[in-house]
């Protein structure tokens, strides 16, 4: 695939693999209910366990979602902007965490040099 074809499939892209992680979101979201109502179901230890483990699947289907908000937002970017502003999507992005890892990657990615000339940028499979 060369660069141009890149650049038009990423915005599209984005955009269904937000979708994705939407739907991801709300399959987490109905597991954490099932896990919510065993925990009531039994006592001790065992309850104990499963709050935890409807804690962890919240906070999963926390990251999922803010995921998805930076697709999207970066998929309207690329489609409607002149220039994309990543700072702006990742204001938009709920969990610090998640913003200051993309971030970090956002920012190294764009010191990395660009490809000689010559490179068609196509993928060579050997």
């Amino acid at each position: 695939m060369r660069p141009g074809q890149v650049a038009v499939l990423a915005p599209p892209l984005l955009a269904a693999l937000a979708a994705e992680m939407d739907h991801a979101g709300d399959l987490c979201a109905r597991l954490e209910e099932l896990v919510t109502r065993l925990a009531a179901a039994v006592e001790g230890e065992p309850r104990e366990l499963a709050l935890s483990e409807a804690q962890t699947l919240d906070v999963l289907t926390q990251h999922l979602s803010a995921v998805a908000i930076f697709m999207r937002g970066m998929s309207e970017q690329l489609t409607t902007a002149r220039n994309v502003d990543p700072d702006a999507v990742l204001a938009l992005v709920p969990l610090s965490d998640v913003a200051g890892r993309l971030r970090s990657v956002l920012y190294n990615a764009s010191q990395i040099p660009p490809a000689p000339d010559g490179a068609s940028g196509d993928l060579d499979l050997f």
